[in-house]
């Protein structure tokens, strides 16, 4: 919760009913005037230090034991809805709908067109069984998500998402891990349309991203339940130092931050794409028969 205190006109504090006095108000004009008057004299180089702490501790002596004029007016900060389950790729892509619905409801217009075609196609490809938890225990553990495409096809290929995302929605929520999986879904939609293939890695890469980025500000319009669920875990985790999900979960976290922070401008997701080592390869050979599919995190 954060609170917006509007200051108002000074006025007498009533005497309580025991007949005890208050204390005195604060007026907050007051204050305004004594702080002004403190920083005039802060910037007068013939005020002796002594006499500047003394006033200003004589402007504050009284505070703690005013009674403040204010009307806090509370405003309830979003939180995401985090309730420890393990990421589920059915549960992301149910909750995914149910972001497009409130975005509806909420703005009375569609989201915006590209995020919704990356979730069909990620549902597409769950209806496929093109979409699971990759089994092999072999991805990186940064590496959240992976498109594995055939080189023959336009048509095809698999994603599949790192296990230890299945630990970090404990902390973030499906709806956020599902930010990887429209990720990837970004990817299919590009191969099959022709534009994902070594030689323009990075193009490929910024798309997928600004996809993403959508998502971000569809769930999360203003980006406050991003910054709370990042705050709230940090503080578990300067208790808990050995809790390594909510380290790994304040981690991706930190990613999507850096994703919001470019606002979707492609020069700065260019920057961010570069930043994690994206590059494209004109000169790559293509994948002998035997060779593993190449793939795109």
């Amino acid at each position: 919760m954060f609170a917006f205190v509007a200051p108002a006109p000074a006025q007498e504090a009533p005497a309580p009913a025991s007949g005890r006095a208050r204390p005195a108000p604060v007026d907050a004009a007051r204050m305004l005037q004594q702080a002004d008057a403190l920083r005039a004299l802060a910037g007068n180089l013939g005020v002796s230090e002594g006499r500047l702490k003394d006033e200003a501790a004589a402007q504050f002596r009284d505070v703690q034991s005013e009674t403040p004029i204010a009307a806090p007016i509370w405003t309830p900060v979003p939180r995401e809805r985090v309730d420890g389950s393990p990421g589920d790729i059915d549960a992301m892509l149910q909750t995914a709908d149910q972001r497009f619905a409130d975005y509806r409801n909420r703005f009375k217009t569609d989201p915006p067109p590209d995020v919704v075609y990356s979730a069909k196609m990620a549902a597409a490809l769950r209806e496929q069984k093109r979409e699971s938890f990759d089994k092999t225990g072999l991805m990186p553990d940064a590496e959240m998500g992976v498109f594995r495409y055939g080189k023959a096809s336009l048509e095809g290929g698999v994603i599949a998402l790192n296990q230890k995302l299945r630990l970090i929605a404990t902390r973030v929520g499906q709806a956020f891990s599902f930010a990887t999986l429209v990720h990837e879904a970004t990817h299919a939609r590009d191969r099959e349309a022709g534009r994902l293939d070594p030689q323009h890695e990075i193009d490929a890469e910024i798309n997928a991203f600004r996809v993403e980025y959508l998502w971000l500000v569809t769930m999360d319009p203003d980006g406050m339940k991003l910054i709370v669920l990042r705050s709230s875990l940090k503080l578990w985790l300067d208790s808990h130092p050995l809790d390594s999900v909510t380290a790994q979960s304040i981690g991706y976290l930190d990613h999507l931050i850096d994703i919001w922070s470019t606002g979707g401008d492609k020069d700065k997701l260019r920057a961010l794409v570069q930043k994690l080592g994206y590059e494209d390869d004109p000169d790559r050979p293509a994948p002998a028969p035997t060779a593993p599919a190449p793939a795109r995190a």
